[in-house]
């Protein structure tokens, strides 16, 4: 989430000789490869599924039903398709109706990790590389009017489709149905959360957090030989590096924080954490009016440093941003749905 807030903070600097490089990678991949930009999304979904073990074995623990708490399930799904609609709204500055953002695609994701959550880690082991199988078959196999191949930008049939059930394209050639395989991503969180919350030793727990992180990886790479890697489609290559990267963060965070007991380091990113969905909606709904008011307040910056000025304002939208979290934080305010 914090990374979220520093969306594009070094544009400034994208032809800069020696900054270019780092500059980019806090921006999505025009098409083919990834950045570390790229991998904000699959992180949070990847979050979603890992808190879900903790959070329900909460309620079943306090004698809630299962048919209770499927009802909070679809209802949270119904309002992170409503928040979702309205960030997407007020961005294009006029009512829209489409499930084409985050928390659209969250939703669905987030059932489908409901209802594979009390299974065994073999039956979601299953699931999630099903639907990358669903994916794959449909992009591979189905074509129509317009599609020139199964990876090719703005001719594919994730892009056929929308035209075709929506009468639209979306800005940057994504596809509706990339809630398809990153449905993988979010299971995978499941399966993650269940596995450190289960009794196994922590040196267990974290080979096994590492060894599927290395083998996500490697696989992902090497899958990019035959289906590219591609976040705009959310292509199987990707959805494996992604969670790749993500169980080797995780891996990383377990060790440096429950192992060794480094957590001071660490107090920031929890507050922003605490209220993820707010950040997240605050960064979607008022990103332009944070960047027009720190061009009236700090614009001067620009006549003083140049590019290093609009760095200097982005990098005060984005501490704004997670100042907000804290103070919420410290008053024990939480957004929740």
């Amino acid at each position: 989430m914090i990374f979220l807030t520093a969306e594009g903070f070094l544009s400034a600097m994208n032809n800069h000789p020696l900054m270019g490089a780092l500059a980019r990678q806090f921006e999505h991949t025009d098409w083919h490869g990834a950045t570390p930009w790229d991998m904000v999304q699959p992180f949070f979904m990847f979050i979603v599924g890992a808190a879900m073990p903790f959070s329900f074995a909460r309620r079943w623990a306090s004698g809630e039903s299962y048919s209770s708490t499927l009802l909070h399930v679809l209802k949270r799904c119904a309002l992170l398709i409503l928040w979702g609609l309205i960030a997407r709204s007020v961005e294009a500055g006029r009512p829209v109706i489409d499930l084409i953002n985050v928390l659209a695609q969250v939703s669905f994701t987030y059932f489908i990790a409901f209802l594979v959550l009390r299974k065994g880690w073999k039956v979601q082991a299953v699931t999630a590389f099903a639907f990358l199988a669903a994916d794959w078959a449909i992009y591979t196999f189905f074509t129509a009017p317009g599609v020139i191949g199964p990876w090719v930008k703005d001719a594919n049939i994730g892009w056929w489709l929308d035209g075709a059930v929506l009468g639209k394209h979306w800005s940057g050639s994504y596809a509706t149905i990339n809630c398809i395989p990153s449905t993988a991503n979010t299971v995978w969180g499941v399966m993650a959360g269940a596995l450190l919350k289960s009794s196994l030793d922590m040196g267990r727990k974290l080979r096994i957090l590492l060894a599927t992180g290395v083998a996500g990886v490697v696989s992902g790479l090497a899958l990019d030989f035959w289906i590219p890697i591609i976040k705009k489609i959310w292509t199987p290559s990707f959805a494996l590096l992604s969670v790749g990267w993500t169980l080797l963060a995780l891996a990383a965070f377990v060790w440096v924080s429950d192992v060794k007991g480094w957590t001071r380091w660490s107090r920031i990113a929890v507050m922003v954490g605490s209220n993820s969905i707010f950040i997240y909606l605050v960064h979607e709904i008022l990103g332009h009016w944070m960047r027009t008011t720190a061009q009236v307040f700090l614009g001067w910056s620009v006549g003083w440093w140049g590019d290093w000025g609009r760095v200097f304002m982005a990098c005060a939208v984005s501490a704004f941003q997670i100042y907000l979290c804290v103070w919420l934080y410290r008053r024990k305010i939480f957004f929740k749905l």
